[in-house]
Parts: structure tokens; sequence; C-alpha cells
């Protein structure tokens, strides 16, 4: 079977489907009751009628389906659709996932003129989804304002991401690089033909031309842009702000979306305040900034911020992420095999919650030295060693501030 279920036919015993909600390259949608809930839902499958070859649909619907899964595995997000049941009739996948009630966020230039506040708001909600997902090895990749929705809660305009197609994660899901667009990154726009990373920055890159939509109504197909040069009345911090997000250069805007969203909610477009890590018998040094992640380079996947080269493949694909507040620093474990930092004379091993059930199905001691269980994070001060892994491991860096 290749359509769709007809209207009012109830899907695996529970799902009542209802009149057609959209459709796009790669899913259509339908408006379905949860007869168990008495929800509304929206129940999501192939689109076989589109131009795209059933293969390629398959595998965009397929990566959307794993992608939201990992989502709601970390926990979930409130700017991000929530995936709520996943099954198959007849030889057809279904997505069934959160219905959204509100509408594109390309509408909302044809509705109102976006007020500057909300502009503000939108892109710092953005900044949280996305720094959710990278934290998560994902990378969206293809944000643009039909896979935004907006809606109202708590009384504030709330930015939610609908379409997952084409976002990848360390496990190498996800779909194809041929998307155009003004709000596609040159390093992903051009992915045919270069061999620049993609990561954090190539999101920060798309959510600073979706400022500049809801602040002009339009996006030119050009890079580093100052809304100001378009006939926008706008805030210099805003302004400065979407010019520097947008760079062709990656290293030139800000590295990931925490960064982002301090500035944005300090309307300062300097950079938030930096460390280093500095490697242990080597040459190399890494600047570190709050929000950014280090780990293994695979080309599989999507980079983390700071990427190093580990042959053996213990390190994940995101091993730790670097958190700055009050003034001080925090080192968070994302790992399977955890993290050290010595400070002082001993070494302290960082732990997160996976990497502890991972030594549990393996019925070894997730304890430390002393009988505690790791923390997750830890404060980070300048001259302590970081040492991924295992401190005998030939991972080694010195933190300074």
């Amino acid at each position: 079977m290749t359509a769709a279920p007809a209207t009012g036919a109830l899907l695996a015993g529970r799902y009542r489907l209802g009149e057609k909600a959209g459709a796009g390259g790669f899913a259509v949608v339908y408006e379905a009751v949860d007869t168990v809930t008495d929800k509304t839902v929206a129940v999501k499958y192939p689109n076989y009628d589109s131009n795209n070859s059933r293969t390629v649909v398959d595998r965009y619907f397929e990566t959307e389906a794993d992608l939201l899964r990992t989502v709601m595995a970390a926990g979930g997000h409130p700017n991000i659709m929530s995936l709520l049941d996943r099954g198959e009739t007849d030889r057809l996948p279904y997505l069934v996932v959160e219905l959204v009630d509100g509408y594109e966020l390309d509408e909302a230039i044809d509705r109102t003129n976006v007020p500057e506040a909300e502009v503000r708001q939108v892109g710092v909600a953005l900044c949280r989804a996305m720094a959710f997902l990278h934290g998560n090895e994902i990378v969206y990749r293809d944000l643009k304002p039909d896979n935004v929705m907006l809606t109202q809660r708590d009384g504030l305009i709330t930015p939610i991401l609908i379409d997952f197609n084409t976002a990848t994660s360390a496990t190498g899901s996800g779909g194809g690089t041929t998307i155009l667009g003004p709000y596609k990154p040159p390093e992903v726009a051009e992915a045919t033909e270069t061999d620049a990373r993609q990561g954090p920055w190539s999101d920060v890159y798309s959510i600073g031309k979706i400022l500049l939509f809801l602040l002009r109504g339009a996006v030119p197909h050009k890079d580093g842009i100052d809304p100001r040069d378009f006939g926008v009345d706008c805030e210099p911090y805003l302004a400065e702000i979407v010019e520097k997000a947008t760079r062709t250069d990656p290293d030139e805007r800000y590295r990931n979306a925490t960064a982002m969203e301090r500035v944005l909610r300090g309307r300062d477009a300097t950079p938030p305040p930096s460390a280093s890590l500095v490697r242990h018998g080597g040459d190399e040094e890494y600047s570190v900034y709050p929000g950014d992640t280090l780990g293994r380079r695979d080309a599989a996947g999507p980079a983390p911020s700071i990427a190093v080269r580990d042959d053996e493949g213990y390190v994940s694909t995101v091993q730790v992420q670097f958190e700055h507040d009050d003034g001080a620093w925090q080192l968070r474990d994302r790992s399977l095999n955890g993290t050290y930092i010595q400070a002082g004379d001993g070494w302290q091993r960082v732990l997160c919650v996976a990497g502890r059930e991972r030594l549990q199905q393996k019925d070894e001691d997730v304890t430390d030295r002393h009988g505690f269980i790791p923390p997750e994070s830890y404060e980070l001060h300048d001259g302590d060693m970081v040492a991924l892994v295992h401190p005998s491991y030939d991972l080694l860096f010195e933190f300074r501030t």
C-alpha cells in the first residue's frame, strides 16, 4: 500500500484520521484524534506523490523518525515538535506527532509587522532549541520559515520546529544537502563541492537569516547582512548580531547557538567570554565559548565545536559541553566513557547518566575512587587538566581562563 488511509479510518486501533493538514516533498500530514486521550494530533506519512523518488522519500522520512526519537529520549524540548508514536500500517510507515496550534513563521509577515521585541524573543527560543539539538549530536541544517510554527504559550509568541527530515546526527543519519535557498549556510549548500565542516555554526547562520526575515520580510541570497543596509530600522545590537551570524566564514560567526542566545539576551553583539584548551604534549590550542562542544572528528556526522582526532574511537562525537554562568565555567559530560578532571592532586571522574547506565548494563562499578557516584558536571578553574576517556589516554588538555 502506498496511499494514506482515507479520512475517518482508524489507524492502529487508536487514531481517527481527519482532513489533510498539509504536504511537503517528503511527508503528507493529517489531523487526527487520539481516541484514547481524546486529543488532536498530527499523523505523518511518506509523500510518495511528490516529485522525489520513493527511495529518497523513505530515507528522509526515516531520518525524521529517528531524530525525533533521539530528541524524545533526551527529554524533549518545548520548542521542538514532540514525537508521540511511530508504527507501520499495511507496510506504510507513519509518525504521530504533536499538532502545533498556530501558523508557519513565513505567515508572520503577512499577518502583521513583527515587533522587534518579538523578533528577539523568537531568536532566543530558536537558539535554545538548536543548543539542545547540538548537545545531543544533531545539526538541523534546514532552518527556514516554513519549518517553524508560531504559537501562543503563556502569553508569549513561541516558535516550534516541525520538520526534521534534513537534519543530521553523529550516527550519519540525515538527508542529503541538496536543498537550496537563502537560509542555507554556504558550507551546507555547497557540501558536494567543498569539504567545509558542518556544525553548530551552520545553524547559527540560519537563525541569523530567520531574524533578518522577521525584520525585513525578505532575505537576499548573500552573506554577512546588516539589516540596516536594506532599510530596516532596528537597534544597532540586533543588526550587528544578524550581520555576524550570517557571515560566509564559519569562524567569523558565533560558534554555537548558546553563544548567540547570550548576545541576544544581553542586547550586545560582542561574543561572550571565552577560555582556552591547550593540548598536553602538543601545540594545539582551542578557544572555548559557552555552549561549545568538544568531541571526536567524524566524517559520518556533524562536527562538534572543537573536533579532535581519535583513531581508537573511544571519544564520543560530543564528549563534553562547556557552560559559563555567573562567572564560573562548567564542564558537562555527554559521553559514554566519561571524562576526568585533575584539580589539585587527584582526578575526578565526570560521567553523564547515559554513561552510568552503560556501565551498569555491563555490571561495572559506577562509583569513583571515593565510592561516590560521579557528577555529570564539574566546575573548572584556570590550570585544571581535562582528560578525555581516561588520564592514561592520549587526549589531555589544560584549561586556561
